[in-house]
């Protein structure tokens, strides 16, 4: 590409910019030469696209959908995570490469995530439980250490609970138990809003990403608003997100100048399967699903990995387990560790040294226990 070529586009670009989305002409400048060294220096690492080394990606037919995973070499016990909602098998990527060092690693994409089946009106964890326990049987064929994330979280639980057989070990990472059942989740309001705008803005024929991260804030003391991303900023994050589409489109989620995170949740919200929040807010993925009777009948060690939590007078719950919820648990199971670490949601993503170590230490305290 000649320099004279580089320089209209960037022209084009910047115009564009300032007149139609009202973005500052230097931010804009900016972001497309950042944008345009990072095309020639290419530094992502791990891309999203792409399968690590020494995994493979294979299908599963449950009989009635498809689940698709990805497994690692068979270098000890099975290890099964079970991503959250939003999340498919690449958000374990960061940690997957330390763990197949001693395990037999799979990764399933929840149905209505990733490459596994979409099957909208038809999400719950009883169902879903039950397609991951065909997968135990059928496919890992041994008792498996079992982790997941949030709605995977809760999962790990009820395999725990219902397919002991096939479970050695439960690792539950930072779940939803309690906060996010039906009707508890319309009081905690900061996390019924985050799924009704998905709804409304992913739920679209066409989705508004742009209008999702719109929406997104965090409660500001002394407002009973939330604080929102200032729209300039939400347009520069999604204009560099379609730039990137046009000009890579083998790394269309590969956005200069995000972290791994970051650019992997592009690809889970453009792609999941919106039903699935839907069904979060309505009752549909909790019915017939109870956390008490689920946690009085775990016989194996479990792990539960408490993350940063807060509550706001008006918006409720500010993550996922709080302490009160996280002592039910406990009180209820009867061989249970809990490991409270200073991170976000998703431990496992944001922070992948943190989870790698809570788990290795873990399970290291287990085998020297035996």
């Amino acid at each position: 590409m000649s320099r004279g070529l580089i320089y209209n586009i960037v022209g084009v670009i910047v115009v564009l910019a300032v007149i139609f989305f009202k973005i500052p002409a230097v931010w804009v400048i900016l972001g497309v030469f950042v944008f345009l060294i990072f095309i020639i220096f290419d530094p992502f690492m791990p891309s999203v696209e792409g399968i690590p080394k020494g995994f493979s990606e294979k299908k599963f037919n449950t009989g009635k959908i498809i689940l698709n995973y990805i497994e690692g070499p068979d270098n000890g016990p099975p290890l099964l995570f079970i991503p959250g909602q939003m999340e498919f098998w690449q958000g374990y990527k960061l940690v997957i490469p330390n763990f197949s060092k001693n395990y037999h690693v799979f990764v399933v994409d929840v149905r209505g995530h990733g490459k596994s089946t979409k099957t909208p009106g038809e999400y719950s964890y009883n169902i879903i439980g039950e397609d991951f326990k065909e997968f135990l049987e059928k496919v890992v064929k041994k008792p498996a250490i079992v982790s997941g994330l949030s709605s995977g979280a809760i999962l790990s639980l009820w395999l725990a609970a219902n397919a002991s057989e096939s479970v050695s070990i439960a690792i539950s990472e930072d779940p939803p138990l309690f906060s996010s059942m039906w009707p508890r989740i319309k009081e905690e309001k900061y996390m019924y809003r985050l799924f009704e705008v998905a709804v409304e803005c992913l739920g679209k024929p066409k989705r508004d990403i742009l209008g999702f991260f719109m929406e997104q804030g965090i409660p500001k003391d002394g407002y009973e608003n939330l604080f929102l991303i200032p729209p300039w900023i939400a347009k520069f994050i999604v204009g560099l997100f379609e730039l990137n589409k046009k000009f890579r489109p083998s790394k269309q989620y590969d956005i200069p100048l995000a972290p791994f995170s970051g650019r992997v949740g592009f690809k889970f919200l453009c792609e999941y399967d919106v039903d699935f929040s839907k069904a979060t807010i309505d009752g549909r993925l909790t019915e017939g699903f109870d956390p008490e009777e689920t946690l009085k009948k775990i016989k194996c060690p479990v792990l539960l990995i408490q993350a940063r939590w807060s509550r706001h007078k008006t918006w409720g719950l500010m993550g996922a387990l709080d302490d009160e919820d996280a002592g039910k648990i406990s009180a209820i199971v009867k061989n249970v560790k809990v490991v409270k670490v200073n991170a976000i949601h998703d431990v496992h993503l944001a922070q992948p040294k943190t989870f790698i170590k809570a788990v290795n230490d873990y399970l290291l305290e287990l085998k020297h226990e035996q």
